[in-house]
Formats: structure tokens, sequence, C-alpha cells
């Protein structure tokens, strides 16, 4: 998978402004919330220490540093190589915005020993400074991380992830953390829940206890209990749609794996019932063509019908066209077959042909062949194409090999139901050909067609003048080299519509 490293590395660039950009808002939220101070005193000697350094501004700056390394850092790693760009891309939402909650920690941290100092040097109690300080980065760094995640996580799924999976499939991309649906409606929850309650919360308690007013604990308790059914809430919502879209997600791989019969069993009214509903008809669409497709395979060769499935449109007609190449063509017919099946029910020369034709195409198929058509009880068979082969005349040759013993097994089945021995004459050939689909627009048959073709039909001809059951052309032998100890001379042939003479051989038995 080709990616546009110079889009993606604009993206990042602009993700990284804005975690910055989120970071400086998030130094001025916890700045206009009240928060709890247990002694007026040690806060005043707090502040009179502050005033004089800068330790305060220090802090800040690595709270905006450590995320600006850590984006950095990740863009590089995964700029390595396509693949960790592919695999890492949906990550990058999640890894920025918890730098910005790694960075308010840091400050957090890094405040403690300067607390600790101005306690051994004023004399003050640390405790309310150190809640103040923990309120402060908490209040930051979950502004910087809501403000990041929500705007960086929708820029990538609006913009980026569609030009990197431009067809989807970002699940088989193997992701160490993708966030999920759940996290997503638990992320909500935090967001629109928890971190607005808290704040009102706090600043409620900060203001009671700044000014010695008495606490509605009413007011603490009822906040709570909001806390607790809105999370309930979103736990039942996240069930109502991910326990539907699982079952889906579950049918969609039986289906993938061929099991068309499968249905989900969502019966509601909402858009998950909806998708249902046209997941079902999808599934009873796919189980049609599945029969159809299965069908057209009964009815020419699956590697044909494989073949004319994948053609696509030109010159406005459909699949029509095709191309020169090199194949084997083979003939096989039945000798004194007319006057066979005069002695023969219809029924029975049906049944005779069916298991005939069943035995002998195994042969062709096994060795890479396809049955072209079946020419009342003649067999055109073709290797080479529509699939290429590395040598079709020895696939032919072999194939051959196996027909003949096939019918000594079919003859014996022949004789034990009481009907007639059959024996047959193959013909093969190579040479060029024109291998496609020809028809009309609405009807059309793949073939091929050439000389060779007629060649490969007056060779099995030829068998019945030499009285053996297998001629092979001098074009065909030269191509079995390997073979060649098990090919025998006959003689220069006349081909009726060719002047001069070919050379033919067969197999011994």
């Amino acid at each position: 998978m080709e990616v546009n490293k110079k889009f993606i590395a604009k993206m990042i660039r602009f993700y990284g402004l804005i975690v910055v950009l989120s970071n400086a808002i998030a130094v001025m939220v916890p700045k206009m919330i009240s928060i709890p101070i247990l002694d007026a005193e040690n806060t005043q000697k707090w502040e009179s220490y502050l005033k004089g350094n800068h330790f305060a501004n220090i802090a800040t700056f690595f709270a905006f540093l450590v995320p600006t390394i850590v984006c950095i850092i990740y863009s590089k790693k995964i700029f390595k190589s396509d693949e960790k760009i592919v695999k890492n891309v949906a990550e990058i939402p999640s890894v920025f915005s918890l730098s910005s909650v790694i960075g308010w920690n840091l400050y957090y941290f890094i405040e403690i020993p300067f607390v600790i100092h101005a306690r051994a040097q004023f004399a003050i109690h640390v405790k309310g400074i150190l809640i103040s300080s923990w309120a402060f980065a908490l209040f930051s760094g979950m502004t910087a991380w809501t403000l990041s995640y929500l705007a960086i996580e929708i820029l990538n799924r609006v913009i980026l992830l569609p030009k990197v999976f431009p067809e989807g499939h970002i699940s088989r991309s193997g992701f160490s953390f993708r966030p999920s649906l759940k996290h997503l409606m638990l992320f909500c929850f935090m967001v629109t829940s928890v971190f607005p309650v808290v704040m009102l919360l706090t600043s409620y308690i900060a203001i009671h206890i700044n000014n010695n007013l008495m606490l509605n604990w009413g007011i603490v308790f009822v906040s709570i209990l909001l806390l607790i059914i809105a999370f309930v809430i979103t736990l039942s919502l996240s069930r109502l749609i991910i326990n539907p879209l699982n079952k889906l997600t579950q049918a969609s791989k039986r289906i993938k794996d061929g099991d068309y019969k499968s249905r989900v069993g969502i019966v509601t009214s909402d858009e998950l019932g909806i998708l249902a509903d046209s997941f079902n008809d999808m599934a009873d669409s796919l189980a049609e063509k599945e029969f159809m497709r299965d069908t057209f395979g009964k009815i020419v060769d699956p590697e044909v019908r494989d073949y004319l499935m994948k053609e696509k449109e030109s010159d406005g007609l459909s699949g029509l066209g095709g191309e020169t190449r090199e194949v084997t063509v083979l003939f096989c017919d039945i000798r004194s077959f007319t006057a066979m099946s005069e002695k023969m029910e219809a029924v029975e020369v049906v049944s005779l042909l069916n298991k005939y034709f069943t035995a002998l195409g195994q042969c062709i198929t096994r060795h890479h062949g396809i049955i072209n058509k079946y020419i009342g009880d003649a067999i055109m068979a073709i290797f080479g194409a529509p699939v290429k082969s590395d040598n079709s005349a020895k696939d032919a040759f072999e194939a051959a090999i196996d027909m003949r013993k096939a019918l000594i097994e079919v003859n014996k089945d022949f004789l034990k139901e009481g009907l007639p021995a059959v024996r047959f004459g193959i013909g093969i050939h190579t040479g060029p050909v024109f291998a496609g689909t020809i028809g009309a627009a609405n009807r059309m048959e793949y073939t091929v067609i050439g000389d060779t073709v007629n060649t490969a039909s007056r060779l099995e001809s030829l068998c019945k003048t030499y009285k053996t059951d297998l001629l092979i052309s001098d074009a065909s032998a030269s191509r079995l080299e390997k073979e060649s100890d098990k090919l025998k001379f006959l003689a220069d042939a006349e081909i009726r519509g060719k002047t001069g003479t070919m050379k033919v051989y067969t197999a011994e038995n």
C-alpha cells in the first residue's frame, strides 16, 4: 500500500499544533475555577514565594515541552516505513492527547520539590498547597486531553484515515490500541458528565470553605447520584449499540466464510433494525448470486466462469474479445457411438454419457485443462487458456493417459449395469489460437478459434485410420522431451485441408 507521506506529515504537524493550543487553553481553564483554600495564611506565603522565583513558569514550560517531544518522537517512529505509518496512523489521536496528560502530571511532580523548599524557608503547611496544585494539574490535563483528542480524532476519521485506507479494512492493520465504540462512549461520559460536574462541585465546595460557609451535603449527594445515573445510562446505551453490532460482525464473518444462510436476529425499529434488515437482504442476494455462480460453473468450466466474471467492459460489449496465445487442444470422441446409441433407450444413453463425461472430465481438470464444450459424444478440451500453462502439451498428454485408465474403470461399471463398453479416439495438437469470448453482448461463449483446433479434431478422426486411441502431432510431441521414451512414431500423416504431411505419434498402453 502506497501512502502520501507529505500529506500525512502535514496533518501530523497540524495535530501537534492542536495539542499546543489545547494546552494553552488548559492553562486558563483552572484559573476560572475556585479551588478550596484550607489555610489562607499559608496560601499568601506560597504566593509570596512564587513571586520571588520563576519555577511555576518552568513547570508550565515542561507541561508544553513533554507533549511536543512525545509527538515528535512518535512521528519519527512511525515514519520509518510505510508499514509503520499504516499500522499506527489510527493511534495518533490517543498518543498525542495522552501526551498532554503526561505533561501536566510532570508539572505536578516538578512542583513538589519547590513546595518542600518553601516549607523549609517559610515554615508553611504544604497540605493545602499540594491539593491546590494537584487540582490545577488535574483540570489542566483533562482540558488538554479532551480538546486535543476530540479535535484530532474527528480530523483523523474525516480526512486522514480515508486517504490512508481508501478501500477500508482498517481493522486488519493490527493496531496495538484502537479505541472501540465502548471506549468512545466512556470518553463522552467523562467529558460531558464527570468533568463538568467535578468542576462545578469543586467550585461550590471552594466557595463555601473559603468563606467559612456550611456545605449543603444534599447538593454533593445529588451530584454524585447524577454521575452514577449517567454512568449506568452510558453503559446501557453502549450495550444497546455494541451487542447488535457484534452480532452483525459475527454474521458477516460467517458469510465471508461461505455461510450465506447466516442471518442476524435484530428486531428493532431504529437504525440498527434497518441495518439488520438490509444485512439479511444482502445475505439473501449473495446466496442467490452464489447459487447462480455455482450453476454457471457446472455449465462451463469453473476457470472459464471466473475468467468471464472478471472481464471488464470494452468497446461497449461486456466481456467480448480475447488474445492470441499458444495452447494445446484435445479432442476425444466415442467410436461407433451412433450405432451403439440406436440399440439403447434415450435414458440409458444419457446415463452412459453422464458417467463417461464425469470420469474423463476429472482427468482433464486434474491436469489443468478445461472442457470447452461437449459436441454430442465428443469432448473438446483446452490446455493453456484461459489460465496459462508452463507446458500445455505435457498437461494434455498426461490427461490423455489418465483418460485411458479412467475409461477402463468406467467400462467395468458399464458391464455391471448391462451397458455396452465404450472405445474412444483422442487427438492432441499444439499451436496458436485466438482465445476469448465471442458472440453477442447478451449471449457469449468462451472458446478458441484457429487452425490448431481443426488440426486436433482431424487428428482424432485419423485414430480410426491408424487403429489407435491416441494421436499426437509433431508440434505437441516436440514439447514432450521428458516423455519422449513413451512416444511411438506412427507415420507422416496427411491431414485433410493441409498441404504436405505431419509426423504423428502415439503412446503405448
